[in-house]
């Protein structure tokens, strides 16, 4: 593989998961309609990532084995369990990065067969029907209660090629910092809009297909810019 090592980190919400459970969850659960208000002003800049989240709690009427029954019943995409098993066979190593919450990532990949993923996210604590949001790795970012972004650069040195894989308005930090990026939906047009190489994917069918080649031939290599500002951020931690 060109003597460098790809690390890949993957979105939750709508790129394993064949719905945003974060949303769906805080809808079903919560007021949509206030959910709704706070997902458009976080979306403006009025609202930060972990006020997004706080907000969105507050509404929240749900006992933990509801939540953890409704978790249960969401649906993946088929191929990722073939991507995982991919990367496990070559060496590769794969992270999970969510904005969203533990319990509903625990409890899918476990009905997945998927357990062994590690991964890092905003934490809940449930207390009757109510819920408080933990948020362990806020980082000061304020687009995201969990910035992506900052997860990569603590999680990456020098040498490794960052591999990405998203779909979404919380994928936007990770990308700057990645040299191999899979993109659809919300983050597609943002890689677009700020001509950021991508490649574009609707399963991950069509990720294996591309990164199953690099993978094969060992033709992994650096984004120039994102490489640039991985520096940089090595720099100044």
């Amino acid at each position: 593989m060109t003597g460098l090592t790809p690390k890949v980190f993957v979105d939750f919400d709508g790129t394993i998961t064949r719905v945003d459970v974060g949303n769906s969850f805080f809808r079903k659960f919560g007021n949509e309609e206030e959910s709704l208000k706070a997902v458009a002003k976080w979306k403006s800049g009025e609202l930060s990532g972990s006020g997004l989240l706080v907000k969105e709690a507050e509404y929240v009427d749900v006992s933990e084995t509801e939540a953890r029954e409704f978790s249960r019943s969401c649906e993946i995409d088929a191929a990722f369990a073939k991507f995982r098993s991919l990367c496990t066979d070559h060496g590769i190593e794969i992270t999970i990065l969510s904005d969203g919450l533990d319990f509903y990532i625990a409890e899918i990949l476990e009905a997945n067969g998927l357990s062994g993923i590690p991964f890092y996210s905003n934490s809940v604590r449930f207390d009757t029907r109510k819920i408080s949001v933990e948020l362990p790795y806020e980082s000061g970012c304020t687009k995201c209660a969990n910035c992506k972004g900052h997860q990569i650069l603590m999680r990456t040195g020098p040498d490794d090629v960052v591999v990405y894989i998203g779909n979404g308005f919380s994928d936007r930090c990770a990308v700057e910092y990645a040299d191999m990026v899979f993109a659809k939906d919300d983050l597609l047009k943002y890689c677009e809009e700020n001509n950021i190489t991508y490649y574009p994917y609707q399963s991950f069918d069509d990720v294996l297909a591309k990164f199953g080649k690099a993978v094969m031939s060992g033709t992994f290599r650096k984004r120039h810019r994102a490489e640039l500002k991985r520096r940089e951020a090595y720099l100044t931690e």
